[in-house]
């Protein structure tokens, strides 16, 4: 009931993967929508469905914003490849695993593409990715330019080892595609697309994979944060039990949970990974996650699930941010998730400290409850059952943990 239609969903996503580097806003889409009007020989619309979602999520590595001019170069020599890495961090989670070789290659040349053991379909989608990718991002770096200077620059990319046939394709569509002002062609991408994934009827199963995908990329920008999502999400959703809610209450705090620390996908690595403590406009800078979770979710999930995650910082004393909610202003819900959140914050390793021993942790989580800052009937019931409620926690860690590590090895090995 709570998961994100699809259409809520893609655009979620879309503004999601926008605010990683405000320079590539919309970025993925117009790609996808490149993708979409190009033939595609021989896809079914589910397969079709699953390439074009997956291009939506084709600069996901890329978490640390480089210059324009370098995505538009060729990256066999550079010491950090987003493509790959994007890559191998696709293959850990993603629903459409059939398409993620495509990822790893759409900055190759058209001879590494055809050398790389990819099918048919994915070399074709590589090829084509690869030159809408670059019109794309051409037109972010030359703004003012037209139809013809953008054919020219296609004509001049023989250095870059394009695929003469996907030049050719897309130099066609740029030729007789109809002139949609730069204002309106959001639009016209967003409803091309979501008319092709309803056709292939994306299933309420693939969104969650999707959404999930979307979340673990917050959470892997960071070596110190990869675990906190999925940590967050179990102790909730068991102290959920524990304090009696149903089965749809569960869900919302669980889906509350997942998306707690979206807004974290627009925050600064160097912010995230700081070793001391933050300066006054970093800390503003980290605050405003909650603010950007708010703008990325309102509308597009279910309120109850909004406000879940949109309060995990709010405190039963009023001292919390970002509104100083306090009381009974706060729901069961969002105040198990306010505790979930602390107690994983301080068990994990951080860039500015250790993790701390569950003895430690629940010294700590008491005093906060004494001093008001969380709510005494969870942390009841976290002390209760802090075993079960820990191994638990640290199960379900080890599987993201052996992701994390599973995917840097295999960029390591690749480089």
């Amino acid at each position: 009931m709570y998961m994100p239609t699809t259409e809520n969903l893609l655009h979620i996503v879309v503004d999601s993967l926008s605010r990683m580097d405000s320079r590539l806003a919309g970025h993925g889409e117009r790609v996808a929508y490149g993708m979409l009007l190009l033939p595609a020989p021989g896809f079914t619309p589910e397969e079709l469905s699953h390439m074009l979602w997956t291009v939506l999520f084709h600069d996901i590595g890329n978490f640390r914003p480089m210059e324009i001019a370098d995505l538009l170069e060729m990256e066999q020599h550079e010491n950090f490849s987003h493509a790959r890495y994007g890559y191998f961090f696709l293959k850990q989670f993603w629903p459409y695993q059939e398409f993620t070789p495509m990822v790893r290659y759409h900055h190759s040349g058209s001879r590494e593409i055809e050398a790389s053991g990819m099918d048919e379909k994915n070399q074709w989608a590589a090829k084509r990715l690869q030159v809408v990718d670059f019109v794309d991002l051409y037109r972010i770096g030359h703004p003012d330019a037209g139809r013809k200077e953008i054919l020219t620059a296609l004509e001049t990319s023989n250095s870059r080892n394009f695929d003469v046939r996907a030049v050719e394709e897309v130099s066609g569509l740029v030729r007789t595609l109809p002139a949609i002002p730069q204002e309106e062609l959001p639009d016209r991408a967003h409803c091309a697309l979501l008319e092709q994934f309803r056709q292939a009827r994306t299933s309420e199963r693939e969104r969650k994979m999707l959404l999930e995908t979307l979340v673990r990329s917050v959470d892997f920008r960071s070596r110190s944060t990869a675990l906190h999502c999925v940590t967050v999400t179990h102790i909730s959703e068991h102290l959920a039990r524990l304090c009696g809610l149903d089965a749809l209450e569960t869900e919302a705090v669980r889906l509350g949970a997942m998306l707690h620390d979206l807004g974290k996908i627009a925050i600064p690595v160097e912010i995230l990974e700081c070793p001391g403590k933050l300066s006054g406009r970093d800390w503003e800078i980290m605050r405003s996650h909650v603010t950007i979770t708010r703008e990325l979710l309102e509308g597009r999930v279910d309120d109850t699930v909004l406000q879940i995650a949109v309060r995990h910082h709010e405190t039963p004393d009023g001292t919390g941010y970002p509104v100083g909610l306090s009381g009974e202003q706060l729901s069961l819900p969002q105040r198990i998730v306010a505790v979930a959140d602390v107690v994983s914050a301080l068990s994990e390793e951080r860039s500015y400290k250790p993790g701390f021993p569950v003895e430690k942790v629940i010294e700590i989580v008491e005093e906060l409850c004494r001093q008001g800052k969380l709510c005494p009937k969870v942390v009841e019931l976290l002390l209760a059952h802090r075993e079960e409620i820990c191994l638990s926690a640290r199960q379900a860690g080890q599987t993201v943990a052996e992701q994390y590590q599973r995917l840097t090895e295999e960029y390591q090995a690749c480089r």
